[in-house]
């Protein structure tokens, strides 16, 4: 086998051994390392399935023949089986969201969701972190924060770049682990809680930028970029907008429609490069449901 370093990776190892058709020695490299995939021989060569049904669930929900995005999904696969943090960068549109649900993986937990940019400054520590009944007004009963509601699964933080600094200072505090374990502290409350959640943040802001400008604190940062998964726009791989159209057109059962847009003469001014799609995905859907209703974009 090839020396390169990328190799100690036991998937890289693996796709390797298939390479070169040693179906029982990658059985045992499974075996060995607990991988999540299984070989089926088809048209008389192995091929390498994955079995982590949740994180395949939501990536095939995820289309695009674009090369930089399948790989990306190739990253989403490996990151769904580790326990770190990830950050998820991207425009509105562009499925974030459908990537931080891959990374449940094969947990059989929760997947629990935060969008830091709906939530009221004077609630989120409480959505976090849970409250004391009577920590503040309207706290009639103790109530559980999403970080061990979450607990064995994934808290999504969507937008965490909308985090007020404080609260940024104590989810730091709640992402570094004291001997191996992770705790918060309830508002309101005097003993920690030990957690078990992984979190994957999301955003559409530049954190380094925010940082700049000291609007998010660079330990955070620091803390949750080690593993950073960056969308690219639509525009940048309009190759994906057919295959995203006719999935749209199932779901919105207009399957008609969007064969007249793909097919008539409207196809090149959504393909052309003029065609902003500032929205990205939810502009084709919003294409489609005006097509419908008003024959025009």
């Amino acid at each position: 086998m090839s020396n390169n370093p990328q190799q100690n990776d036991p998937v890289d190892i693996l796709n390797l051994m298939l390479q070169n058709n040693l179906i029982d020695g990658a059985k045992m490299h499974i075996a060995a390392f607990k991988l999540p995939y299984k070989i089926e021989i088809r048209d008389d060569k192995p091929v390498l399935l994955n079995t982590t049904p949740g994180c395949e669930t939501w990536l095939n929900k995820f289309i695009s023949i674009d090369s930089d995005t399948v790989a990306l999904k190739d990253d989403a696969r490996k990151l769904s089986m580790i326990d770190d943090e990830v950050l998820i960068l991207g425009e509105t549109g562009t499925g974030k969201e459908l990537i931080a649900r891959a990374m449940i993986g094969d947990r059989d937990a929760k997947f629990c969701r935060i969008n830091c940019a709906a939530m009221p400054k004077e609630l989120i520590e409480s959505e976090l972190f849970g409250h004391k009944k009577g920590s503040f007004t309207g706290a009639m009963t103790d109530k559980k924060g999403m970080m061990e509601v979450a607990k064995g699964g994934v808290l999504f933080l969507d937008e965490v770049g909308d985090l007020p600094l404080e609260i940024q200072a104590k989810l730091l505090n709640a992402l570094q682990p004291i001997d191996g374990k992770r705790y918060i502290r309830p508002v309101g409350g005097t003993e920690e809680v030990e957690i078990s959640c992984r979190i994957v943040c999301a955003t559409h802001r530049n954190l380094m930028e925010m940082v700049n400008d000291k609007l998010f604190r660079l330990d955070l940062y620091a803390r949750i970029s080690t593993f950073v998964l960056k969308i690219k726009p639509l525009r940048e791989r309009r190759c994906d907008i057919p295959d995203i159209m006719q999935e749209i057109g199932k779901i919105l059962h207009k399957e008609k429609d969007v064969a007249e847009l793909l097919n008539g003469s409207f196809r090149d001014m959504i393909m052309s490069s003029e065609f902003k799609l500032e929205l990205n995905v939810r502009s084709l859907e919003q294409i489609i449901k005006r097509y419908s209703v008003l024959k025009k974009i």
